[in-house]
């Protein structure tokens, strides 16, 4: 696995264009990603190494070829935000790796300031209602946090992304354009009107599609072209009243996916990010859950219990080391369902309901 990344990276970057000064700080970052790489002390042949330790390194030297990528793909019209989010997953990877050669917990991974992803990571989730809008659960940084609860209107951001775009109200009627692959992460507003998005699949296979909400939400999910690796294109998710946070699995086999977003009710603002296999919770006697979801079952094999509560059926299906369907485990409507586990592995819950996993 290679490891040598750094060593006279500035030279790679002859920046040029209106804006050198956020170019700069993308330089830097890249720079201190490489040097991090360089310098840990982390090998993969060495006595004790795991497989997920070696995942974690693979994730962060992938990040930071990616991020070189972005920049060198065109230097002048580069688009800041998706290199600074793909530069967070390759520092969240070196902080995994750190964690499993402590044998310390993993760390909580938190998205970008809402206002501006060069504040980075963001410190907490704090209540904000932009001018003429609803409230809604956002995460800021520690500054931007203070700037709320001291009732400070945060108005724009302090220092605007170069190459973001605002979001802005499509008169009723005009044309809708599908959207480009944005790197791995896509963010919109759930439509009745079925647009289009697409999500650029990350170089580190398989992964999973976690979708989340400001605010309470219940939607649908609905992929488009064929259905290899699933046995239905249609997800339904919620929250049973709090901001949803689900995932998906991402079969191999393609560059991007394809897929709409449906509103059950009323509409919420939503982001969906490719992460790895370690962003899907596990447990090994019970766990419980709300709508759609991927569980890691660590159990071992033997007899099992299913409560769903909600409308419509409820489904377990097993899938496959590509989190490609495997089985159906069981299926019903509310109550009790016995089944037998087939081992330790990656599960599929597909509900429109609230659901307990768990072993007898």
């Amino acid at each position: 696995m290679r490891r040598s990344v750094g060593g006279g990276l500035r030279r790679l970057w002859p920046w040029r264009g209106h804006d050198e000064s956020a170019l700069a700080e993308i330089e830097a970052e890249i720079t201190a990603l490489g040097e991090a790489l360089d310098v840990h002390s982390f090998s993969p042949g060495q006595p004790g190494a795991t497989d997920e330790m070696r995942a974690e390194l693979a994730r962060a030297l992938d990040a930071y070829d990616q991020a070189k990528r972005e920049v060198e793909r065109d230097r002048i019209r580069v688009e800041t935000l998706p290199v600074l989010r793909t530069l967070d997953e390759g520092r969240h990877a070196l902080a995994c790796l750190d964690a499993l050669i402590a044998d310390r917990a993993l760390p909580e991974r938190m998205p970008l300031c809402f206002f501006d992803a060069r504040h980075g990571r963001a410190a907490r989730l704090v209540s904000w209602e932009p001018p003429g809008g609803a409230a809604r659960n956002i995460a800021v940084c520690a500054a931007d946090a203070v700037r709320l609860t001291e009732n400070a209107s945060p108005g724009t951001p302090r220092h605007p992304v170069p190459g973001s775009r605002v979001h802005t109200t499509r008169p009723r009627g005009a044309e809708r354009r599908p959207k480009a692959p944005t790197g791995g992460v896509v963010s919109g507003r759930s439509d009745s009107d079925e647009q289009t998005h697409h999500l650029a699949m990350p170089s580190y296979r398989p992964a999973v599609m976690v979708f989340s909400t400001g605010g309470k939400a219940r939607v649908r999910v609905r992929f488009e072209g064929g259905g290899k690796g699933r046995s239905s294109r249609q997800y339904p998710l919620s929250g049973d009243g709090a901001p949803i946070t689900a995932r998906i699995p991402l079969p191999e086999g393609k560059k991007s996916v394809a897929f709409r977003v449906l509103a059950d009710g009323q509409q919420e603002e939503w982001t969906a990010t490719a992460a790895p296999l370690r962003e899907v919770p596990r447990f090994h006697d019970e766990i419980k859950g709300t709508g759609s979801d991927v569980v890691h079952y660590r159990g071992d094999q033997g007899p099992g219990v299913l409560y769903c509560a909600g409308p419509g059926l409820i489904q377990l299906e097993a899938l496959d080391d590509h989190l490609a369907y495997w089985v159906t485990v069981v299926e019903g409507r509310a109550g009790e369902h016995t089944f037998q586990w087939p081992g330790r592995g990656y599960y599929q819950v597909r509900s429109a309901g609230t659901w307990r996993l768990s072993t007898t």
